[in-house]
């Protein structure tokens, strides 16, 4: 695929139906297209490129933002015809039906970073918009969805340490390498487990694990209708646009002043690790929270169960169930792991280590077999387990 230069303005562009659906509508970002979205294309005026529609496989904004799997046609101008160029993802909304969450999106757009064969962060192909009020921003294809989507599809929703380490690592050499450079870093503010992509090539077999950063991000899988106010699904008890502010470093979060930086994206790593590793965050506050991070930094070894740390807290749970969680347990996590995670829950950001410092710490300098994570995301897309969605 040789994608065109992403754009930060508005272009003139045109949406068409194919032959198949002539007498379809194609106003994308309206609810009844909803059934008809594989029969349309988008065609950019300015570079006269394709985007054939395939089929809906996400969302954002509770379903106000439309996101596309689309077969990607370039214009050859020397040949006077158009070449298929692979698959891409469209993110789609209605700027006039949405207005806020169009100028947020917009807004991500402008600050978004372009498309790099090879980067770890997800970047921009192409952000243009329509006459019919749709703003599109094209993005590298990733076939397996996002971490969260891939959990959801599991009875288990957790990840074993070794997979941990795997996922965490790409995320790392992304803020190194292309988030948190000097002299001018910049910072990912919402960064969760929705936010890692992963991709496996249909030809070669390789893996690509991938972050998605500002306008990149989507909820992949689950797509809500807004209209009967469905909302998105989640493998935490919060969705995730509570969890981004939520979850936040205390540095930042009920800040007035904005006081984020690389040292509150490795806070979030941190409550991501804890995500992976427990499937579920019981907390509904910022004080559950806070609660639990604390027992966490003084406990010796992690519990079983993070719902273990609120019992004294809540005094509601049954004896019996108490008498339960309270028992000696075996060791579940390794103390590379657990040392990881404190380092980066340390409630002063100076304490916290750097993503590079992070990297070489022994948890992640272990070598991990990625054949293995491989093997997981790929039955977990063909023994999936049934969902609400």
């Amino acid at each position: 695929m040789n994608p065109r230069s992403p754009k930060n303005e508005i272009e003139e562009t045109e949406i068409v139906p194919s032959s198949s659906s002539s007498n379809q509508q194609t106003e994308i970002g309206s609810s009844s297209v909803a059934k008809s979205y594989e029969k349309t294309i988008v065609i950019d005026p300015v570079t006269k490129d394709i985007y054939d529609l395939e089929k809906e496989i996400g969302s954002l904004y509770g379903g106000r933002c439309r996101v596309y799997k689309a077969l990607y046609s370039q214009y050859e101008k020397e040949k006077d015809m158009h070449e298929p160029a692979g698959v891409v993802t469209l993110k789609t909304i209605d700027l006039k039906l949405h207005k806020t969450e169009f100028n947020e999106f917009r807004s991500q757009s402008t600050i978004g970073l372009p498309y790099i064969p090879g980067a770890k962060v997800i970047g921009s192909m192409r952000i243009f918009g329509t006459p019919s009020n749709l703003f599109c921003i094209s993005l590298p294809y990733m076939s397996e969805g996002s971490l969260r989507y891939i959990l959801s599809t599991r009875t288990n929703k957790t990840l074993p340490e070794d997979f941990i380490s795997v996922v965490l690592k790409e995320v790392l050499v992304g803020l190194r390498d292309e988030l948190h450079v000097e002299p001018n870093p910049r910072v990912h503010n919402t960064l969760n487990v929705g936010d890692i992509f992963v991709h496996i090539d249909d030809a070669t077999g390789e893996m690509l694990i991938k972050l998605a950063c500002q306008a990149s991000v989507y909820d992949s899988g689950n797509i809500p209708d807004y209209n009967r106010g469905e909302a998105s699904s989640s493998s935490s008890i919060l969705d995730p646009e509570s969890i981004s502010k939520l979850v936040t470093a205390p540095e930042v979060f009920g800040s007035k002043n904005d006081n984020s930086g690389p040292k509150s994206d490795i806070w979030l790593l941190g409550i991501m690790a804890l995500e992976l590793a427990f499937g579920v965050l019981p907390v509904r506050n910022r004080e559950d929270l806070d609660h639990i991070i604390e027992k966490l930094r003084k406990k010796r070894r992690f519990p079983r169960s993070l719902e273990k740390l609120l019992i004294v807290k809540k005094r509601k749970t049954t004896f019996k169930k108490a008498m339960n969680l309270l028992k000696p347990k075996e060791k579940v996590f390794s103390k590379k792991f657990e040392r990881m995670v404190r380092e980066c829950l340390a409630k002063n950001p100076r304490e916290r280590p750097t993503s590079a410092q992070l990297l070489s710490s022994s948890f992640f300098t272990i070598e991990r077999d990625i054949e293995k994570f491989k093997r997981f995301v790929l039955s977990a897309k063909k023994n999936p387990v049934p969902t609400d969605n």
